[in-house]
């Protein structure tokens, strides 16, 4: 469906205008830094605008009031984010390119001390903007900006988390370095990785109107206890014939008599309910597999990964009725739709990890590069899942809803991926040997929430 807007008139908001000098500015940042071995104010210069430039994309500027307090928050919330997470990458590569312990450690004392800095302005930032959009307790877990939100503090938790075990391992190496880099290297790995989601998380936030502008949409507690109570899922499927199809929808949306599907057929959300708890059974079977894999002689559970395939074959069978093999939309035609062409991102990236998982399982695989592919395509699905959204209308609560089980499988997604990176990289087995007990459980949460995911 289209906005209904000519170019120009999209060309004139202030937001692309703002996208259009980001997008410019960061690319001259790129091939400053590429190709320009000084020149630090200028630099400076295209730094600052690249971040003048997201804030002006930010909630902030659309307020009507408090705009002036709220755009300087929003800019000290970036600052922080940017001097924590954006330099972590150099100071990675930094360690990377050097063995001497005191060198390293002088390199990571000093960017501990920023980065504490950071993480202070950051998080004050970040509760008084928190103060004006979300405004009370209902509206952090009555909406969808209140979850996301919420998300993006687990995220945040978990990469400070990391963050504070770097900043330890930095005040122990004064005795003894060289056995520590390694582990201050692979916790620094994760905590970009983290970093990086909670960013994607917060961008994701800015698709969402504030929680305070949605005061009769909010869910209450008693309705979010309703919603989240254990049922048995539905494992029998409506028919084919029973959904609402493209054809009657256009038909529906010409005569204006369109509800927003969120009550236009209860078959519609049965099949995509049916769609969710089968793929809940085969990553709830899969987690709790990996879990056994763990133990001693239990060798045959480490063929956990082929049930990815069969949930692969699932989602691109499943997924989107309207489209191929179902549906009227052919398989090429059916990537020009976003959602479908996010679900057949996701089948693809099952598929790889369950490749490359499985060979490293059973052995066939002794690459840890090829170790890697798996809990990279994990964190990297679980960043992805941030930014899915489904439309349902003017159904907000709907909407709250559905999102808060696909933050919930992101941030799990996500914490999976990472755990089972540290699991591999980390040389101290017992650190190693945590990192192993956390995945399989992360992916069995994942299962049980599936199992229970509801529409209506």
């Amino acid at each position: 469906m289209s906005s209904g807007l000519a170019f120009s008139e999209t060309a004139s908001a202030s937001f692309f205008k703002a996208d259009c000098v980001l997008i410019a500015t960061a690319l001259a940042l790129f091939l400053l830094l590429r190709y320009l071995r000084e020149g630090l104010v200028l630099l400076a210069v295209a730094g600052t605008v690249v971040v003048f430039a997201s804030v002006m994309l930010s909630h902030a500027v659309s307020q009507l009031d408090h705009r002036a307090l709220l755009f300087f928050l929003t800019l000290a919330h970036h600052l922080g984010a940017a001097a924590w997470i954006g330099a972590m990458p150099s100071l990675l590569i930094a360690m990377r390119r050097t063995d001497d312990a005191k060198r390293v450690r002088a390199l990571a004392s000093r960017f501990s001390a920023m980065a504490v800095v950071s993480v202070a302005v950051l998080v004050l930032a970040g509760i008084g903007m928190s103060y004006f959009y979300v405004g009370s307790w209902q509206g952090l877990y009555g909406t969808s900006y209140g979850v996301m939100l919420m998300a993006k503090i687990y995220l945040l938790l978990m990469t400070v988390t990391l963050g504070a075990s770097n900043f330890f391992l930095v005040r122990r190496t004064r005795s003894d370095a060289a056995p520590l880099l390694a582990r201050l290297r692979r916790f620094s790995e994760a905590e970009i990785g983290l970093g990086f989601t909670a960013i994607v998380a917060a961008a994701s936030m800015t698709a969402q109107p504030p929680a305070r502008d949605l005061v009769n949409d909010q869910v209450t507690g008693h309705e979010l206890v309703q919603r989240i109570e254990w049922r048995w899922p539905e494992l029998h499927s409506p028919a084919f014939s029973q959904l609402t199809h493209r054809s009657s929808l256009e038909a529906a949306l010409e005569a204006d008599a369109y509800n927003g599907g969120a009550e236009n057929n209860a078959m519609d959300q049965a099949w995509s309910e049916y769609n969710h708890h089968w793929a809940g059974l085969i990553v709830l079977a899969a987690g709790l597999f990996a879990f056994v894999s763990r133990l001693p002689r239990q060798g045959w559970a480490g063929n956990w990964p082929l049930l990815f395939f069969a949930l692969a074959i699932f989602i691109i069978l499943r997924a989107d009725p309207e489209s191929w093999p179902l549906g009227s939309r052919s398989f090429w035609e059916s990537f020009a739709e976003p959602e479908v062409l996010e679900h057949r991102v996701f089948a693809a990236l099952i598929a790889a990890f369950a490749v490359f998982e499985w060979a490293i399982e059973t052995g066939r695989l002794q690459s840890q590069r090829a170790a890697l592919v798996f809990p990279a395509l994990c964190a990297l699905g679980g960043a992805l899942l941030l930014t899915h959204m489904h439309n349902l209308g003017n159904d907000d609560k709907s909407e709250m809803m559905v999102g808060l089980s696909h933050s919930a499988i992101a941030v799990l997604g996500a914490t999976a991926g990472w755990a089972r990176w540290l699991q591999i990289r980390l040389p101290n087995r017992r650190t190693s040997r945590i990192a192993a007990w956390i995945w399989p459980v992360c992916f069995m949460l994942v299962g049980v929430i599936l199992l229970d995911y509801r529409e209506s």
